[in-house]
C-alpha cells in the first residue's frame, strides 16, 4: 500500500549513538527538537511509550547453555502478545489440531552457544567459538494475518492497551521506533558516527574501529546506517541530528535511496511492526512480522571491515528466491529493531534504555498475500554455527536443508494447512483429508478463528 511522504524532519533524523564506552561526541548540529518545532512536526510531550518497551534480549540465548529446564511447546504465540488471550487460545487449538490430524512429530535443530576463549580472541560477536548444547524443538510461530491485526488495533479495547493503528503509526511514530537509511554518498559526505548493527542484546566490542580516528569510510562504502538515539550534551542533552555528516539532499551531498522506519504495533509485542519504506517519492506502508535476528558473529576477519558483497560482516545472510526486494544490495526484509527514543539524555539514562543498533529478518505484506500459509527458514549449505546463512521458502517446497525457524499464518482453511504441514513434517495428509470427523472438527475450529470478534 502506498502512503503519503514522511515530513521533512523525519527524513533528516539520523541520530547515531554508539554503545560500549565510546567517548561523547560534541558537535554544533541543530537538535532534532528545535528542527521539529521549526517545521511544525514536534513529537507530543506526553508520549512516554519508551518506558513500556521490553529490554532487548537475544531469544536464541547464544551466550549461554540452556540448562536443564526449557519449554518444548509446539506453538509459539509471541506474535499475539497484547491481543485477546481467547484469540491466542483458538489459534493455538486450531494449529495443534492440524498437527494432530497428520500425526506430526516435532522438528528439531542443533543448538550452539558461544564460549569466550579468553585473551587470545575477542569476545562475541567479534569472535565465534560455538559449543554444541543440545537439539532443540523448532516450534510453529503463529502469526495473525494483517486484516486481524488492523481490525484489532482499531478497536476501543486495543487503543486503551496502547496499540497503535497503522494510520497513527505513519502520522506520528512517537518515542519508540527503528530507522535505517540507505544512501549514495556524495563528495561532501562524511562517515556518520555509528557502529554496525549488532546481534540482539549485545554490543559490538570493536566499536572503536568505526570511529573517525580509525575509520572514515565504513558507512560511506556500506551505503547504509542503522539509526540510534544520540544526545547533544552542549545543548542540554537534547536529541541530536547527525545526518548532517551525509549532507543529504545538498549539492555534492548524499542521495537518499531508501528509508526504513519500524514502529511496534504494541510496545510489548516484539514481532508485529508497522513499517514505512520510502523510495524516492513513494512510501510503502504495511504490517511486518519479525522472525529472527539479522546479525550474528562476525563472518569476515580480514582487514577490510566489509564483506565482498558490501554487507556488514555481522549480517546473517538470507535468500528468498520467491521474493527479495532490495535497494542496491540492502534487503528490505532486514528491518531495524524499534528502540526507545526519550527526548533527553537524562530521561534516557533514568529509563535504562538500550540504544545499540539491531536488525531482524522480517516478512513483509507480500507473504500473507500468497497462497502459501507456512514459511520456513532453513540453514544454507555455507551456514556455520553462530555464523548462519539462511534460506527462506514455503513449507511445501522440498529441501534437505535443516529447519531453523517456522512461521505459520494459522488463519487458513484446513485443507491448505494440512497439505502444507504434511509436506513440512514429511508425513501424509490423506488420512485426515479423507476423515469426515477430522475435517468437521478442523472446520469448526477454523470458523472460530475466522469469526473471532476482534473489532469490539
Amino acid at each position: 500500500m502506498v502512503g503519503r511522504i514522511w515530513p521533512l524532519w523525519l527524513s533528516l533524523i539520523v541520530c547515531c549513538g554508539v554503545g560500549g564506552g565510546i567517548a561523547i561526541w560534541m558537535c554544533n548540529l541543530e537538535s532534532v527538537a528545535s528542527l521539529a518545532e521549526r517545521t511544525g512536526n514536534s513529537q507530543p510531550a506526553t508520549d512516554r511509550s519508551y518506558e513500556k518497551l521490553p529490554r532487548i534480549v537475544d531469544p536464541e540465548r547464544r551466550l549461554e547453555p540452556l540448562g536443564k529446564t526449557i519449554e518444548n511447546n509446539m506453538c509459539d504465540l509471541t506474535a499475539l502478545v497484547g491481543m485477546p488471550n481467547e484469540y491466542g487460545e483458538v489459534l493455538s487449538e486450531y494449529a495443534q489440531a492440524v498437527l494432530e490430524g497428520i500425526h506430526a512429530s516435532p522438528l528439531a535443530r542443533r543448538r550452539f552457544y558461544h564460549k569466550d576463549r579468553g585473551s587470545n580472541a575477542g569476545p562475541y560477536p567479534d569472535d565465534a567459538n560455538p559449543i554444541y548444547d543440545r537439539d532443540v524443538l523448532v516450534p510453529l510461530v503463529i502469526l495473525p494475518r494483517p486484516e486481524a491485526v488492523k481490525k484489532w488495533s482499531l478497536s476501543t479495547e486495543a487503543r486503551s492497551l496502547g496499540w497503535r493503528a497503522e494510520d497513527k503509526a505513519s502520522e506520528n511514530h512517537g518515542s519508540v521506533y527503528g530507522r535505517s537509511l540507505v544512501f549514495e554518498p556524495g563528495k561532501l559526505s562524511e562517515n556518520p558516527i555509528s557502529v554496525p548493527a549488532a546481534p540482539l542484546g549485545v554490543k559490538i566490542p570493536s566499536w572503536d574501529a568505526y570511529v573517525p580516528e580509525h575509520d572514515t569510510t565504513f558507512f560511506l562504502k556500506l551505503g547504509k546506517v542503522v539509526d540510534t538515539p544520540s544526545y547533544d550534551y552542549v545543548k542540554g542533552g537534547t536529541l541530536n541530528d547527525r545526518s548532517a555528516d551525509l549532507h543529504l539532499g545538498n549539492k555534492d551531498g548524499a542521495k537518499l535511496l531508501g528509508e526504513f522506519v519500524t514502529v511496534p504495533a504494541h510496545p510489548e509485542n516484539t514481532r508485529l511492526r508497522w513499517v514505512s519504506i520510502q523510495k524516492e517519492a513513494t512510501v510503502l506502508q504495511f504490517l511486518a512480522y519479525s522472525l529472527l535476528d539479522g546479525n550474528g558473529a562476525r563472518r569476515d576477519r580480514n582487514a577490510d571491515l566489509l564483506t565482498n558483497s558490501r554487507l556488514s560482516p555481522y549480517v546473517r545472510p538470507l535468500i528468498c528466491e520467491r521474493h527479495q526486494p532490495r535497494i542496491n544490495q540492502h534487503d528490505e526484509l532486514l528491518l531495524p529493531t524499534p528502540l526507545g527514543w526519550p527526548p533527553t539524555s537524562k530521561e534516557w539514562s533514568e529509563s535504562h534504555i538500550q540504544n545499540d543498533p539491531h536488525e531482524e529478518w522480517c516478512l513483509d505484506d507480500w507473504f500473507p498475500a500468497q497462497k502459501d500459509a507456512c514459511w520456513v527458514i532453513r540453514e544454507a549449505e555455507d551456514s556455520k554455527p553462530l555464523q548462519e546463512s539462511f534460506l527462506l521458502m514455503p513449507a511445501s517446497e522440498k529441501s534437505d536443508r535443516p529447519v531453523f525457524f517456522i512461521a505459520l499464518f494459522a488463519e487458513t482453511e484446513p485443507k491448505q494447512l494440512l497439505k502444507e504441514l504434511a509436506a513440512l513434517y514429511n508425513v501424509s495428509a490423506d488420512k485426515a483429508l479423507n476423515s469426515p470427523e477430522t475435517m468437521a472438527r478442523l472446520n469448526s475450529l477454523y470458523e472460530k478463528v475466522r469469526d473471532f470478534a476482534l473489532d469490539k
